[in-house]
């Protein structure tokens, strides 16, 4: 094993892009950061287009990869060794590099960001080479194992050989809030993962069926949202009852659908005032069930003033379940449960003409019945 202790290299990738705001991304970042490294034992630095995790005495750094391959904002990552930058050390760490890894063939890589050294990347490359073919590692531009990558700062050298793709997007908190209407099907969890990668933070809100909320709160719900939790650790959860929306809706028809739809963005949007939130996220998939069709979506939010978006809009249902697969939210989302949105109603409207739907919520008092609603709300978590 090399001598030198490791490190975890994490690049920013699509904050470049971010110009006057990249600093302020950066800080959100490594806030993020050491939120999800919380109980590890670590050390957090940067230089200008990275940053270094360093374990400490005691930490452990297959759990701090685990950690980190779930924070949004980061595009790659690497665990490395740090030598002197000079020749010598950095020949020296890429052979013990070379000899732990087994390999037959490698592509050797070099970048040298500091200019004031005699020697260029070039010459790191040829003498690393040469050094490799001597221990019987063929150096090669195709058909190799692995890659052996030499970074070399004013500083130091970072010499590493695998590099991890990181979750990508954007770090979040940098795009605001939003409320996620969140069911206890496949998709708005999944829904709920797409908003973080853009940079959002989730208040989610689900509206049960339960006759209190303690139920809904020892349900797989919970369980859901602490899988999310991995992706950015702070939660809020509103959990409302719906039977007053039930009692209501009796005589609605065609249209119970809608108005339960309508119902959970019109609350959505009360709490999203309240919390400073930006947007509601959905999980629909155009055309997937009754409701979501786009006369329906249209009637849905035609009461709302804060934008709706759909991260799932295009995607299929085959899609979206390997997603939460990929999220980890899949095996809960699978098991038994009656979520209030999955009403058995006779024949439901299809293609809802708006001027009904605000008829029937106006005879139904749909506004007062969010508010009501409301009052009975229990709230778990904060947001940090």
């Amino acid at each position: 094993m090399p001598s030198s202790k490791k490190f975890l290299i994490v690049h920013f990738g699509e904050l470049w892009l971010r110009g006057n705001n990249r600093n302020q991304y950066i800080r959100v970042l490594k806030n993020n950061i050491t939120s999800q490294l919380r109980g590890e034992s670590f050390t957090l630095g940067g230089m200008h287009d990275r940053l270094i995790i360093t374990p400490g005495n005691k930490g452990d750094i297959d759990s701090i990869k685990k950690k980190i391959s779930k924070v949004f904002g980061i595009s790659a990552y690497e665990v490395a060794y740090s030598t002197k930058p000079d020749m010598k050390h950095i020949v020296k760490m890429s052979m013990d590099l070379l000899k732990e890894s087994g390999v037959k063939k490698v592509k050797v890589n070099s970048h040298r960001s500091y200019k004031g050294f005699r020697f260029n990347s070039i010459d790191i490359i040829k003498r690393v080479c040469k050094e490799a073919d001597k221990i019987g590692i063929e150096p090669t531009l195709e058909g190799f194992e692995k890659q052996l990558y030499i970074r070399v700062t004013r500083d130091e050298a970072f010499i590493f050989m695998d590099r991890s793709r990181g979750a990508g997007g954007l770090p979040v908190g940098t795009s605001g809030k939003c409320i996620v209407l969140m069911s206890g099907g496949i998709d708005s969890p999944v829904a709920a993962w797409y908003a973080m990668k853009r940079g959002l933070i989730p208040i989610y809100l689900h509206i049960h069926g339960f006759s209190s909320d303690k139920e809904a709160k020892s349900s797989k719900i919970p369980r859901m949202i602490k899988t999310l939790s991995e992706y950015y650790a702070s939660t809020m959860t509103y959990y409302v009852p719906s039977h007053i929306f039930q009692m209501s809706a009796m005589k609605t028809g065609r249209y119970e659908l809608v108005m339960i739809k309508a119902f959970m963005m019109m609350a959505a949007e009360r709490i999203a005032k309240k919390e400073g939130a930006g947007a509601i996220i959905t999980g629909e998939s155009l055309g997937q069930v009754a409701s979501q069709t786009v006369q329906n979506i249209a009637a849905e939010q035609s009461m709302l003033k804060i934008p709706v978006l759909r991260p799932l809009i295009g995607l299929d249902k085959e899609e979206i379940t390997r997603l939460a697969e990929h999220v980890g939210t899949y095996e809960d989302s699978i098991k038994p449960y009656k979520d209030v949105c999955s009403i058995n109603a006779r024949s439901p409207v299809t293609n809802s003409s708006i001027q009904t739907f605000k008829k029937i919520a106006k005879e139904m008092g749909l506004a007062k019945v969010v508010e009501r609603s409301l009052k009975k709300a229990s709230v778990e978590g904060t947001i940090g």
